[in-house]
């Protein structure tokens, strides 16, 4: 019974858009999807611990987890430091008003797409202090952010944490199939066909420009923080959130920090990939991304603390900030770990088989486009993941190309693009924007919409001229 499948991520959804916390749904999702699995109540309640054991013990997942909490820690090492509070002062004097925040926004991305979450982190910790200057939209920013991160990166294909993913993810699924391309030029290719994020970033283009009416249409209403908790919660995590200058506002320890970061992440890209390309820029494309990123910001992490400790930083406070700056990334940590897990359940309980078998058979050539990006775009909004969702879909994709005659590139960008309907609303965006899930959530959510029935249009058009 595959259909049980869907009940997990059904529930997901339900108590996400009922409730707007993330990890309970995403929990409850996990509970649910091991009891059917087990049929037990205990060993339901053991699987679930397995099932969010193995989600930490893949080795890909561990570096995510890994640089997350290392870029908290060296963030926080940062704001210590007076380098957020001096670059802000700094930007300030060039930026007077929400606009320039988010033209910022994307300025940055040339320093900072090669790794979506990298770019979230520091472009949020940079410029998140200049918006509260010029009482910009929180939830605009987190948007921005957003649409500047994992949007944006997949249309670059060259040198980002993604497109070693990408390429192997398409190399295995090609393999044996008589496809004689390289994995890497499909890649290349289907960049033009990813529908959703050119979508995006056309729609985060109006907004940073002209507002395009953000935040007027909301889906939902995200619940007060005044109705959630009492006001000794609420003082207390006020008090905890205030700016305490500890040291000089000094903007180059933001930005020596961030060039050191900048460089040896991309030596390590190099260094990893150097056995598998002869040239520097074939090195970057064949990297182990995860591992240089993490070993980029781990370098980086150990220097900036060397650095501020020869700036009369004592190293017991290098310490204590260390471990603060990864406590403030834990809600985070959790919500992958869970949506990892939810993922485990769904694929054990016959998710893609159901797909496969039950949801895309005799279906038009002309519809294979769409209907695919749907049911991407369904399972990725589900799950909360697009590289799950880029896994579980690719074998679809390259199976109805071969089997209906359609362009192989045009399937694989139709699977980027539904995989990347997961990351428009970010919990990372969010608490990097300085706002609550909730309110991203419900702000955002009708520009994905919106982005779904453009890209829908174009795979239905696409359909009629081409494939058909």
């Amino acid at each position: 019974m595959i259909w049980l499948s869907l009940i997990p991520p059904l529930i997901t959804i339900v108590i996400t858009f009922k409730t707007k916390k993330l990890i309970p749904a995403l929990f409850t999702g996990v509970v649910v999807g091991s009891f059917i699995n087990t049929r037990s109540l205990l060993g339901g309640i053991t699987e679930i611990g397995s099932y969010i054991i193995d989600a930490v013990a893949d080795k890909d997942s561990a570096y995510t987890l890994g640089f997350l909490i290392s870029f908290g820690a060296l963030a926080d090492l940062i704001e210590m430091a007076g380098g957020i509070a001096g670059f802000s002062d700094k930007v300030s004097k060039w930026i007077k008003s929400e606009k320039g925040v988010l033209g910022w926004a994307w300025f940055l991305s040339i320093f900072t797409f090669f790794d979506s979450s990298f770019h979230t982190i520091a472009v949020g910790t940079m410029l998140n202090p200049v918006l509260q200057k010029v009482k910009g939209s929180k939830e605009k920013f987190a948007f921005v952010l957003s649409v500047t991160s994992l949007q944006l990166i997949l249309l670059i294909p060259i040198a980002t944490a993604y497109l070693g993913y990408m390429v192997t993810l398409v190399t295995n699924n090609i393999r044996g199939t008589g496809i004689t391309e390289s994995a890497y030029m499909i890649v290349v290719k289907s960049v033009i066909w990813n529908f959703f994020s050119w979508s995006m970033l056309l729609l985060a283009a109006l907004v940073s420009l002209m507002g395009l009416g953000f935040g007027r249409i909301k889906l939902g209403r995200a619940i007060a923080i005044e109705e959630e908790f009492t006001e000794a919660h609420i003082e207390r995590e006020e008090k905890a959130s205030e700016q305490i200058e500890e040291y000089p506002k000094k903007s180059r320890n933001l930005l020596i920090p961030v060039l050191i970061l900048l460089i040896s992440t991309i030596f390590f890209f190099w260094w990893t990939g150097r056995e598998e390309a002869e040239t520097f820029f074939g090195a970057l494309s064949a990297a182990n991304f995860n591992a240089s990123i993490f070993a980029g910001v781990l370098l980086t992490l150990l220097i900036t603390s060397i650095y501020f400790m020869l700036q009369k930083i004592s190293l017991a406070e290098i310490e204590a900030h260390i471990i603060i700056g990864a406590e403030k990334v834990m809600g985070l940590v959790m919500i992958l770990v869970l949506s990892w897990a939810l993922t485990l359940v769904t694929e054990e309980l016959g998710f893609n088989r159901l797909i496969a078998e039950g949801m895309i058979k005799n279906i038009p050539n002309f519809l294979i486009p769409s209907v695919l990006f749907l049911i991407a775009g369904i399972l990725a909004y589900t799950i909360g993941s697009s590289w799950a969702t880029w896994a579980l879909i690719m074998p679809l994709a390259i199976t109805f190309a071969i089997n209906s005659g359609i362009n192989v590139a045009i399937m694989v960008g139709t699977v980027w693009a539904g995989g990347a309907v997961a990351d428009v609303v970010s919990p990372l965006s969010a608490q990097m924007s300085d706002t609550s899930f909730g309110d991203h959530l419900i702000t955002s959510l009708p520009y994905v919409i919106a982005g779904v029935v453009l890209s829908l249009a174009g795979y239905l058009l696409i359909g009629f001229t081409i494939v058909r």
